[in-house]
């Protein structure tokens, strides 16, 4: 069987200049965010509470005021080239996100990468008031049963949406890249996942904009040298037998 390439990859800090989630809810809903992200790092609430913590702490928001926060933030201006070089070469792209797709449909739009797919947890506004305000309601689509340190379990949609023969390639940069990247032939890191794959042992290749994504994807498809990572591969058989 002919490998295919699938390629995830992650959204705040990775597509986008800055954590847009983070800076999301610390925007709206001030130190109690702060708080709450210390305790999740901390171990001490799970991912889905801390969100759930952290909408509740911005309260009633006016629609107006996130679309402007959503309007002024950037993305990595090499992405669209990453997104142009995948159709051209018929790559599958998913972007995997912890973050809300409140933002990261806004952003993409705005930045002419609408038709990227993606998955994320969800975030309506809900209740509108006399005033125009409304309350954020949360939505988690895609958990794990047993692990709660991501709301959307990366992991899960990386390997529900492969098949034996697949060849999987991943970029990001954070927390919640830690774990996809075990299960990823071709890793792709920088900042505290660079730091993370260094000290588990991942092969990874580092880079600072998706210019070095693309090089170095090209360079492989071209010499032929898609091949799967062995630790990862065992990781995704050990995933599946757990989950049969």
């Amino acid at each position: 069987m002919t490998a295919s390439l699938k390629l995830f990859v992650d959204f705040d800090g990775t597509i986008t200049r800055g954590d847009v989630g983070n800076m999301f809810f610390r925007a709206f809903g001030g130190d109690a965010c702060d708080s709450l992200v210390r305790r999740f790092r901390a171990g001490e609430i799970s991912a889905r509470e801390c969100f759930l913590g952290e909408a509740e702490s911005m309260g009633r928001v006016a629609p107006d005021a996130l679309e402007q926060f959503v309007a002024g933030q950037e993305i990595d201006p090499s992405f669209p080239s990453l997104v142009a070089f995948c159709r051209e070469r018929g790559v599958d792209i998913l972007i995997v996100s912890d973050g809300l797709d409140f933002y990261i449909r806004r952003i993409l739009a705005a930045n002419g990468c609408a038709g990227v797919p993606f998955v994320a947890n969800r975030a309506s506004l809900v209740r509108p008031g006399a005033d125009g305000c409304a309350g954020i309601e949360l939505a988690f689509p895609h958990p794990d049963a047993v692990c709660e340190r991501c709301a959307c379990c990366k992991r899960n949609i990386m390997l529900n949406g492969s098949v034996d023969g697949d060849i999987l390639a991943y970029v990001g940069e954070g927390f919640s890249d830690r774990c996809p990247v075990r299960y990823a032939d071709i890793v792709f890191a920088k900042d505290v996942l660079q730091t993370y794959c260094q000290n588990e042992n991942i092969t990874y290749y580092p880079y600072i904009s998706f210019d070095d994504v693309v090089s170095r994807l090209r360079l492989l498809l071209d010499r032929g040298r898609l091949r799967p990572r062995a630790r990862a591969a065992a990781e995704r058989r050990a995933a599946f037998r757990h989950e049969s």
